[in-house]
């Protein structure tokens, strides 16, 4: 079969651009592959590139979380990694079909079409079935190009339908922020308007859907890490920051013990899903912080609690120093700070 192909091809043939433009194209495939499909990760190509992206905007912004120039990165984001896709098909054939000089011809001249005509076809035949300006050399030609605009339909109709669940995921991740910011504006104000001056049964149920949430939202965040690219400038909408004021909630309940009763383990189920949701960000998206944020509520929470805890927590909170470090770095990479956890959102 490798003898055939080569044989019907007229020379000259350049190899080096044909495995070039083979290269290419494998890349792409395996990116979106890794990145629309497999529900693992993106591809290391997607990744790279929205990395460089988010750096732009991070810096034009300042590297402040509340610049407004950071809300449009994620749809910036996710419309340059549809259009890398498209760009990088079109490259990857057109370097195949420049391999040889006679892979298309110029249907007015019936001779062999220059560079730009090879790009020119490569790109109408990728969107349609071609205006019939040129047309494949020979019949190896015109059988790849059946090949390349059957596939190519099905990797840009992929690389589209991609924006749609993402868009969709992105709304649920607004509304798990919200709902979390609902419960609290800092960590100490969560434990305030949760304890109903027995025990804390108004967040038991809050604390079950919020296991939910949290859960799908991880893996969707494992599905699609794009995700994390998408930021609001607003704290209330802002799901960093809502997670790390529910954290230090979780942390001042281990800490000081302010919840002795049977239904305790709530605190500790929703920790679990915490834990699942930062092991699905990984290292690629929290680059944990030298040293962990300070840990002083003592004298924020109510008196009752105040009177009953006796001893040093530094002591207890030496267990919970890499997650802490790992929870400041996450917020740090969202341009924020640890004032906007403990003070009050407007």
């Amino acid at each position: 079969m490798k003898w055939f192909l080569f044989s019907a091809i007229n020379p000259p043939f350049n190899y080096i651009l044909f495995v070039i433009g083979i290269l290419i194209l494998l890349a792409v495939v395996v990116d979106i592959f890794k990145t629309v499909i497999y529900i693992n990760g993106g591809g290391r190509l997607s990744a790279f590139v929205a990395e460089v992206i988010w750096k732009i905007f991070y810096y034009i912004g300042g590297r402040s979380g509340k610049s407004p120039i950071l809300n449009i990165a994620g749809g910036i984001i996710l419309l340059s990694l549809v259009f890398m896709w498209i760009f990088l098909i079109w490259l990857g054939y057109s370097l195949i079909y420049l391999a040889d000089g006679n892979s298309v011809i110029n249907n007015a001249t019936q001779e062999p079409a220059d560079i730009i005509g090879n790009i020119y076809f490569v790109g109408y035949t990728l969107t349609s079935l071609g205006n019939g300006d040129y047309s494949p050399g020979s019949d190896v030609w015109k059988m790849v190009s059946n090949v390349m605009g059957l596939n190519t339909t099905i990797f840009i109709s992929l690389g589209i339908s991609y924006l749609l669940p993402v868009l969709q995921a992105v709304i649920d991740k607004r509304t798990l922020a919200v709902y979390i910011s609902k419960l609290g504006s800092t960590p100490d104000e969560i434990i305030k308007k949760g304890y109903n001056g027995k025990n804390f049964e108004p967040l038991y149920q809050r604390f079950s859907n919020l296991e939910s949430l949290l859960l799908k939202h991880g893996e969707r965040h494992l599905a699609y890490p794009i995700l994390h690219y998408f930021h609001s400038n607003k704290k209330a909408n802002s799901l960093s920051l809502s997670l790390a004021v529910l954290e230090e909630a979780i942390t001042i309940q281990e800490v000081y013990k302010i919840d002795k009763s049977e239904k305790a383990y709530h605190w500790e189920v929703l920790l679990g899903a915490l834990n699942n949701f930062y092991y699905r960000l990984d290292d690629k998206f929290i680059v944990s912080a030298e040293n962990p944020p300070p840990f002083d509520y003592k004298s924020k929470l109510p008196e009752k609690f105040s009177k009953d805890h006796v001893g040093d927590p530094s002591l207890d909170l030496e267990k919970f120093q890499d997650r802490r470090c790992k929870l400041l770095g996450y917020i740090h990479k969202n341009g924020w700070t640890w004032e906007d956890v403990v003070i009050p959102k407007e």
